[in-house]
Formats: C-alpha cells, sequence, structure tokens
C-alpha cells in the first residue's frame, strides 16, 4: 500500500524563529526552577521559625486540637530537618528539569541525557509519593516527642495529592521510556543510512 507523498517526507529541520521560541521556553522554564529552588530553599526556615504558624498548621492538617505540641527550639528543630525529607527531593527534581530544559535549550531533545533527566524527575515524583507522608509523620513526632509517655503522636497521613504525585511520576516514566525507544529506533536507523 502506497503512503501519500506528505507522510513520506523526512521532518524538516525546526526552522530559526520555533528554534528561537524553543529557547525562549526553556528560559522560562528554568526561570521557574530557579523561583522554585529559593521558594524550597527559603519558606521551611520562615514556616519553622513561627511556633504559631506551625502549631496552627499542624492542627489543621495532622493532628487535631487533643493533642499538646511542643514548640520550643529544639522541637522546631527537628521539624525543620524533617521537612527535608521532601524539599530535597523537590530541589532534585527542580535541578532534573533545569537540566532537561538545558538540553532542549541546546536542541537536544531525543538524546540520552534528556531521557535520563526525565527519568530521575519522575523517580522523584513517585519518591514524593512515600516522602511526602514520611515527612509529615516525623514532623508530628519532632513536635510531640518531649511530652510525657502517652501523650506522644505518630501519625501517618496519606492525601489525594500523594496520588497524583504518584500518578504523574508513572506517567513521565513511561514518556521517558517511549522517548528512549524513540532515540533508539532513530540511532539505529541513522546506522544504516
Amino acid at each position: 500500500m502506497d503512503m501519500p507523498r506528505s507522510q513520506n517526507r523526512t521532518p524538516a529541520a525546526p526552522s530559526a524563529p520555533s528554534s528561537v521560541a524553543m529557547k525562549r521556553l526553556a528560559w522560562s522554564i528554568k526561570l521557574f526552577c530557579l523561583a522554585g529552588a529559593l521558594f524550597t530553599l527559603v519558606a521551611p526556615a520562615m514556616f519553622w521559625s513561627h511556633p504559631n504558624w506551625v502549631e496552627s498548621s499542624m492542627r489543621q492538617m495532622l493532628v487535631g486540637d487533643a493533642v499538646i505540641l511542643q514548640t520550643d527550639g529544639q522541637s522546631l528543630f527537628y521539624g525543620w530537618l524533617s521537612s527535608w525529607l521532601v524539599n530535597g527531593l523537590r530541589l532534585f527534581a527542580l535541578w532534573q528539569v533545569w537540566v532537561l530544559f538545558s538540553c532542549y535549550q541546546r536542541g537536544e531533545v531525543f538524546g540520552v541525557e534528556p531521557v535520563r533527566r526525565l527519568r530521575r524527575f519522575a523517580f522523584a515524583l513517585a519518591a514524593h509519593t512515600l516522602a511526602a507522608p514520611l515527612s509529615d509523620t516525623l514532623a508530628v513526632l519532632a513536635l510531640t516527642l518531649g511530652n510525657p509517655p502517652g501523650n506522644r503522636v505518630l501519625t501517618l497521613h496519606f492525601a489525594f495529592e500523594h496520588g497524583f504525585s504518584l500518578f504523574f511520576g508513572l506517567l513521565f516514566l513511561a514518556i521517558a521510556r517511549v522517548m528512549f525507544e524513540a532515540s533508539r529506533v532513530a540511532q539505529e536507523n541513522a546506522e544504516f543510512v
């Protein structure tokens, strides 16, 4: 069966305007990554340095009013440390996106490096599914560890957004797999020519 001529042609190289547009898009995404990293570094320190914010947030989200929370310096410090389980993953994910869009900026779309970075980003999203509830658990434990025995609290909280994080992590992992296969096939085809 013959294919129409339009489907038989090889795709044209990107035009200069699309290349400029891709570079502009890459810079925009990288700027958002930079802003996200700055926010990830500053926001936890601000949050954990205000005992009233911490207590209000923990009561609304995780423990309710019946639990005694310790908001002394040591408890807040341990709570801040517990937040770095998730924040470290966020920084790792943002770095992967930064490098991924740096590759796109150079015109490297289906190479080994972009696929590797997309795969790492996907793993970070999937890992966030487990890290976020564990981080919350450690934060509540840090704020109740100073309580007398019998008044310490250990919580495990799974939310709807944790499922979304897992879903999108697996989705990006599948996309990375497809990109890897596409680059492998393209490389095989290039070797035949």
